[in-house]
Parts: structure tokens; C-alpha cells; sequence
């Protein structure tokens, strides 16, 4: 009885422990609850503008401001790119990262008469096209460093945003060769090329296929043909060429290729499908934006130089969205996520994939280049210094 008595009177508290765990777990589920209705409800208003302004204001703090940046060593030949919050600037000389705080992560001295940036996700290589060189980075320095053999160059190298990356390099006994390493450095496929050059590679968003881009000679006039290869069975799936037009940038957007040439614009499907194909006709193409969420733009213009162009923008299929007339000069364009920023001589404008105006910035320091980020902020580029945005 004794012992009957003593367990009797513990099952009040035991009862009252349950109770606090499960108002605790209450809890926890009406905040999860309300977080998800808050970023559903941000999602749904405005395309998402308010849950973009959200992150901003979660990851930056003040809205509606700049950010100083960095100061880097100046080169007319930097190219720079947004590893996470911080910047990578990768010039002839040296390859730097600043912390968002503008400090200094590293310092890697190179020598390279050509340098290419492609970022991923949390990677970054840096290419010397037509050198022997290539390094692979991430916030905290070199992870690895890569070389051709003697005499041999590099044409590509480009991560994709699983940081799945594609390298185009030159080999004995072959016109060029492609090989795809993922995310940890493995080699997950090769191809040697005999007939064709291969000028560029480039793995697919869902990192099942690579796409590659060979020169070709059709009637007597330079075209590119895209190759389609999966990556598990190393085998050429589709191929398309491209009439009357060489391939200086493209990427893969969701299921589509979207390739920049000199004469043309050009939007496939994986399947070799041609889903867009643009001439310029007598258009100047004066610069182009190829990575927003879905859609790209193209700013061409009647004359090779002057202020007077048009400023379109298109979805992964090829479609038009919008179109826009501009007469003030243009210094730089550049998409990401719903969003493109256009920097003019005096002010820089963020629209819209269907070009309505976002934010605005009067004061643009001299700034001579910028990058779009997905969360709606904006890097400003001078010559020696850099800084963001927060619209």
C-alpha cells in the first residue's frame, strides 16, 4: 500500500510535465504555422517582392540604403562575382574575397592573361582561357587547383547552381575534350571530341546532362551545334545546330539551353527542339542578361553606338514578356532571380521580368558595372571598390 500511495502521488506532476510539453509543442507548431502562412502570404503578394524584401531585411538589416563594400586591386581585366554574401574579384594577378564586411578572406596570386568567373552555389572556379590553369574556391580559399597537360590550354570551365562544373580543355590526339566534375571534385563524365571543336560546356539545373558547343562549318558560313550528352550513360541524347551564328554565352535555364550569338538569339529544350530563333537583322546587340529566374534580356539597339535601343525580355521558352524603348545610354545590365537592373549613365533602375519599375538609385558613384542578386539587391562595381544596393 505503502508503495501504491507513493506512485498515487507522483502522477499529479507527471500529469503536469505532459502538460507543459505539450503546450511547449503547441507552441512550436502555431509559430512553424505562422512563419509558413507569413511566407505564403509574402510569396503570393506582388510575385514575391515582399518575401524578397524580407530576406533582405533578415540577412542585410536597413532597406532602401548602400552598403559600403570593398576595395580590391584595380584591373581593367577583374571579373567579379557574389560567393554568398561575400565578393570574389579575379584579375590577371590575384584572386581576392572580402567578407560582406569588406575584410579581406584571402589573397591567391596567380598569373593569367585571360580570367574567367563562373560562381555556383557555394563554389567558384576560376578559368585562364587559353592558359593551362583553373581553380576551384569556395569563402575559405583554393579548394583545389587543376592544369592541362604541357602546352595544352583550357577553352571553359563553368559550375552550375549545384556546383556540378564543366571543363572544355584541349588534348593530344583529339580536336577537344569535355569532363564534368560534381560537387565534391569526383569526375562523373568524359568525352574526347575527334571531329568537332568544342568551345564550351555547361551541366544541365537537374545535373542529369551537359551541354556542349561545337563549332561547325555549314555551306560555307561558321554555326554552332548543341550537343546534348547524359551524364549517366555518356551518351549523345540530341543535337541542334545553329544556322548562321556563333555561340559567345549560353546557359540552361530549367529544361531550356539559351544561347547568345553573334547574329542571333537562340532558346532549345534539351531535346534539340528550337524553340526561339531571333535574328538581329540590321540590330546592334549591345548587351544581354542571361541568368534570371526563367528569363532573359536582350538590349539591342539601331546603331553600333548612340543611346537609342530596345530593351526585351524573354522566358526559358522563348517568349516575349515585354519590350521597352530607351534613349539614355546604357552602361550595364544584369538579371537575377524576378528581377533585372538596368544602370544608366545617371541612375540605376531594378524592373521587373515584365519591366515595370522596382526601385530606383540616383546616386551611382561612378559605378561602371553591377550584379543583380536574386534577394533583389544590388552590386555596384567601379574600378577599385565595390558596394550593394538594399532597394
Amino acid at each position: 500500500m505503502a508503495k501504491k500511495g507513493k506512485h498515487t502521488a507522483q502522477e499529479p506532476a507527471d500529469q503536469e510535465g505532459k502538460s507543459k510539453t505539450l503546450l511547449q509543442r503547441l507552441r512550436v507548431l502555431l509559430i512553424v504555422a505562422v512563419v509558413v502562412l507569413v511566407v505564403a502570404g509574402l510569396t503570393a503578394m506582388e510575385d514575391g517582392t515582399h518575401l524578397a524584401a524580407l530576406r533582405r531585411w533578415l540577412m542585410y538589416g536597413e532597406s532602401s540604403s548602400t552598403q559600403d563594400f570593398h576595395v580590391y586591386t584595380a584591373d581593367s581585366d577583374n571579373r567579379y562575382g557574389q560567393l554568398g554574401t561575400g565578393l570574389l574579384v579575379a584579375g590577371p594577378n590575384t584572386i581576392q574575397f572580402f567578407r560582406d564586411s569588406g575584410d579581406a578572406v584571402y589573397d591567391v596570386p596567380v598569373k593569367m592573361k585571360n580570367p574567367q568567373l563562373s560562381v555556383g552555389q557555394r563554389q567558384a572556379v576560376v578559368c585562364d582561357v587559353g592558359g593551362d590553369t583553373l581553380y576551384v574556391l569556395d569563402p575559405l580559399g583554393v579548394r583545389r587547383t587543376m592544369n592541362t597537360d604541357r602546352g595544352l590550354c583550357y577553352y571553359s570551365a563553368r559550375l552550375n547552381s549545384s556546383d556540378y562544373l564543366a571543363v572544355t580543355e584541349q588534348k593530344n590526339g583529339y580536336k577537344a575534350t569535355v569532363s564534368v566534375y560534381n560537387s565534391s571534385g569526383e569526375p562523373v563524365f568524359h568525352f574526347d571530341s575527334y571531329d568537332n571543336y568544342i568551345s564550351d560546356a555547361v551541366v544541365s539545373a537537374d545535373c542529369r546532362s551537359v551541354v556542349a558547343v561545337s563549332l561547325e562549318s555549314q555551306s560555307g558560313v561558321f554555326a554552332s551545334k548543341l550537343l546534348v550528352y547524359d551524364l549517366e550513360s555518356a551518351q549523345l541524347v540530341s543535337s541542334r545546330l545553329i544556322r548562321d551564328g556563333l555561340v559567345m554565352d549560353f546557359t540552361c535555364s530549367q529544361d531550356r539551353v539559351l544561347c547568345l550569338c553573334d547574329k542571333r538569339f537562340v532558346a532549345a529544350g534539351l531535346d534539340g527542339q528550337i524553340l526561339l530563333d531571333q535574328a538581329y537583322g540590321n540590330l546592334y546587340l549591345h548587351d544581354y542578361a542571361l541568368n534570371g529566374d526563367g528569363f532573359c534580356a536582350l538590349l539591342l539597339g539601331r546603331y553600333q553606338s548612340g543611346n537609342i535601343c530596345t530593351l526585351t525580355t524573354y522566358d526559358a521558352g522563348g517568349a516575349q514578356l515585354a519590350k521597352m524603348e530607351l534613349t539614355e545610354e546604357v552602361l550595364d545590365i544584369s538579371a537575377a532571380g524576378d528581377y533585372l537592373a538596368v544602370l544608366y549613365d545617371d541612375a540605376l533602375v531594378i524592373y521587373t521580368r515584365d519591366l515595370q519599375e522596382y526601385a530606383r538609385l540616383a546616386e551611382t558613384n561612378y559605378a561602371g558595372q553591377i550584379q543583380m542578386e536574386p534577394d533583389g539587391t544590388v552590386l555596384m562595381i567601379s574600378g577599385a571598390s565595390a558596394w550593394r544596393f538594399l532597394p
